[in-house]
C-alpha cells in the first residue's frame, strides 16, 4: 500500500516571460502516447542547445517521463480535450522542466510497497533534481536540474 508524504518544496524558479532561445513549450493530448513524444521533444531541444552533458540529459529525460506520466495518470485527463503542457528551459547552469495538467491536486511524494509496480516517479525526480515543487494552483509540477555533473560517490 502506498503512503503519501507531504513534501515542502521551494517556489518554482522564475521562467523567462520573453521568448527565450533555450526554451521549448508544447501541448500534447493527455494520453499515454504523449510520454514518448514528450521525451523526444526534450531530447531534441537539449541536443539543439548543446553543452548539456549526456548524463544530465539522460536524467532530464527520466524527469520528463515521470512528470508527464503523472500528469496523464493523475491530471484530470480522460476527456478528449485534456492536454498536458511541457516546458523545458536551459539557462545558466540549470534545466527547468515544467509539466502542467488539468487538476488542482498537487503532486505528492509516495512510498510504494515492495510489491507495488508504481508510485516511485516523484522519488526518482527527488533523487535526480536539485529541487522540485508545484505551482500555478497545483496545476504545474516543476523540477530544476543542474547541468554540472555531480561527483560520483565512492
Amino acid at each position: 500500500m502506498a503512503h503519501e508524504h507531504t513534501l515542502r518544496t521551494p517556489e518554482r524558479p522564475p521562467s523567462h516571460v520573453a521568448p527565450h532561445p533555450n526554451a521549448v513549450a508544447v501541448s500534447l493530448p493527455s494520453s499515454p502516447a504523449c510520454v514518448p513524444t514528450s521525451r523526444q521533444v526534450a531530447a531534441e531541444a537539449m541536443e539543439r542547445w548543446g553543452g548539456i552533458p549526456a548524463a544530465v540529459a539522460d536524467d532530464a529525460l527520466v524527469v520528463v517521463s515521470e512528470l508527464v506520466t503523472n500528469a496523464v495518470l493523475h491530471g484530470g485527463g480522460g476527456r478528449a480535450e485534456e492536454v498536458v503542457g511541457l516546458r523545458i528551459e536551459h539557462y545558466g547552469d540549470e534545466l527547468v522542466v515544467e509539466v502542467t495538467d488539468g487538476t488542482s491536486e498537487p503532486a505528492r511524494l509516495k512510498t510504494a510497497g515492495a510489491a507495488e509496480t508504481g508510485g516511485r516517479g516523484l522519488l526518482l525526480v527527488t533523487r535526480l533534481a536539485k529541487d522540485w515543487g508545484v505551482s500555478d494552483k497545483n496545476r504545474t509540477t516543476w523540477a530544476r536540474l543542474s547541468t554540472h555533473l555531480q561527483e560520483q560517490a565512492c
